[in-house]
């Protein structure tokens, strides 16, 4: 009887010390004083007026000192860390950079409280300013593939679409990078952010018959039958460095090298050939390309493809090795990286990895009308491959996506070289782009990340900068029904030049 009172007891006991969890809090992000704000956006202002190597390169200095104090005389109430750096986005917009962008603190990013978008049951194809549905995956099975989104909420579609433009950088006045990623999720976000777009969500739509009307929309649950399921593998030996991987995982990393980059041949045809290079982010690129042009030449391969629309850059030096098997004398692919300062990682505030980097990768050559120009191994003259050498047709495919390092090769290639460039306008410009090294500078109160590079990284182009990409040879437009039924037009172009070239090698 004892036991059973002190166990009772116990239990008690045990309830009082170990109560239920309580529900969590809502999300409260902290909010900022103006003085803090303020000490931020002078740190800012000083880091990008002393360091940016392009700040007044696409907008007069008078305009953007405008810009700055219009920012600054936003600054007098409280703000959240959210608050604050939207409103600096537009701000830094105006540097007209792509690489150029302000990111959340690190605390923001791995919250799991805060609030996460919402993201349009659809996909989103946007052409001329106007949206249109992809695939569908809402409630309203009516709302086929090309159906027209006219206004979302109360908000027209061109509104929305302009407000989200407003806060992604490109580089120059280019336009074709930010549709990008307007289409891939930032205005999505936009219309979460600043317009309040949230499920379930109203639309006024016009389908394919012309037919305006009013639905609303949630996400369609997803049935077990959408999902595809297969058992685990099991666990297979392997050596020491790898032996905790699965057949699985060994067949995802070949297949994301495979999806970065490939070697194709043409209709069946061993003399046109197909390189995807997807990023210049891959190792043992040396052997790749020495392999790949190895056998161009034992299949004399004549008309070589490069695909690059889905390259949006990475490590230039792989581009410079690449460049090196398409040219017959020194080639250059960077023709200068400058910086507006003597020490351009001397900042405070920058991060320390990324300031090492910087020292180990590049040095410091001279100084030139008030810039200084820095050396690494790919930047000025570069010797070409030794033997393989590719002296076909060379045609390349380019997309808004083409961005950084992979239009610093398209515009230096096409400098040196005969090159044929079919489809859209080049995400990165033409004369060169903001790179080499990005420094992240984290402000010292909000912590927020500002990331900028601080070389001006020059292509091998002539040309005048006019703040855009490398222009095609060929344009190719695309309309709604194109995208919806995946159609290739760059393909196209490109084997129909192909087989021009052969009926006219075949007549002469």
């Amino acid at each position: 009887m004892r036991f059973l009172v002190w166990l009772m007891a116990l239990t008690i006991s045990t309830v009082y010390c170990f109560p239920a969890h309580p529900k969590s809090a809502p999300y409260r992000p902290r909010m900022y004083t103006v003085e803090q704000l303020r000490s931020d956006f002078a740190v800012l202002r000083k880091t990008l007026e002393e360091r940016h190597p392009s700040l007044y390169r696409y907008v007069q200095r008078e305009e953007m000192n405008r810009q700055f104090d219009a920012v600054a005389r936003q600054l007098y109430r409280p703000m959240t860390e959210s608050e604050f750096r939207e409103l600096l986005r537009p701000l830094i917009v105006q540097i007209r950079c792509g690489h150029t962008d302000v990111q959340e603190s690190l605390y923001s990013s791995r919250s799991g409280k805060k609030p996460q978008p919402q993201w349009l049951p659809f996909d989103i194809i946007l052409q001329n300013d106007r949206m249109f549905i992809g695939r569908n995956r809402s409630t309203d099975s009516s709302l086929v593939c090309g159906t027209e989104v006219l206004k979302l909420g109360n908000h027209p579609v061109k509104e929305v679409i302009q407000a989200a433009r407003d806060r992604w950088p490109s580089d120059g006045y280019n336009q074709t990078f930010k549709n990008y990623f307007l289409e891939l999720y930032h205005l999505e976000e936009t219309y979460w952010r600043h317009f309040d777009g949230h499920s379930p969500w109203t639309m006024t739509v016009r389908d394919t018959t012309s037919t305006e009307r009013i639905t609303t929309v949630r996400r369609r649950p997803v049935s077990s039958g959408d999902i595809p399921t297969s058992s685990m593998p099991e666990t297979v030996k392997r050596s020491r460095k790898n032996r905790h991987k699965t057949e699985t995982s060994f067949y995802d990393e070949d297949a994301k090298l495979q999806l970065m980059r490939s070697l194709h041949f043409l209709n069946g045809d061993s003399t046109a050939a197909m390189l995807i290079i997807n990023g210049f982010a891959y190792d043992h690129y040396e052997s790749y390309h020495r392999d790949v042009f190895e056998t161009l030449e034992k299949l004399k391969v004549q008309d070589l493809v490069i695909d690059l629309r889905q390259n949006t850059g990475g490590n230039a030096e792989i581009g410079s090795d690449l460049m090196s098997y398409l040219m017959k004398s020194d080639f250059r692919q960077v023709d200068r990286a400058e910086s507006r300062v003597r020490r351009p990682n001397s900042c405070a505030y920058f991060d320390r990895k990324e300031k090492r980097l910087l020292r180990q990768n590049f040095r410091f050559m001279k100084s030139e009308a008030g810039r200084y120009q820095f050396g690494k191994s790919n930047v000025g003259w570069n010797k070409p491959a030794s033997d393989h050498r590719f002296s076909g047709k060379v045609y390349i495919l380019t997309s808004g996506r083409t961005f950084s390092a992979a239009s610093i090769f398209t515009a230096s290639l096409k400098a040196q070289r005969p090159v044929t460039v079919i489809g859209q306008e080049t995400g990165g410009g033409e004369a060169g782009c903001n790179g080499g090294i990005i420094q992240t500078l984290t402000l010292p109160e909000t912590r927020l990340r500002v990331r900028f590079p601080v070389f001006w990284i020059a292509t091998a182009s002539r040309n005048p900068d006019q703040g855009r990409g490398v222009m095609p040879d060929y344009p190719v437009d695309y309309s709604v029904t194109d995208r919806i039924k995946q159609r290739d037009r760059d393909m196209e172009k490109a084997l129909e030049l192909i087989q021009d070239n052969k009926r006219k090698v075949t007549a002469r």
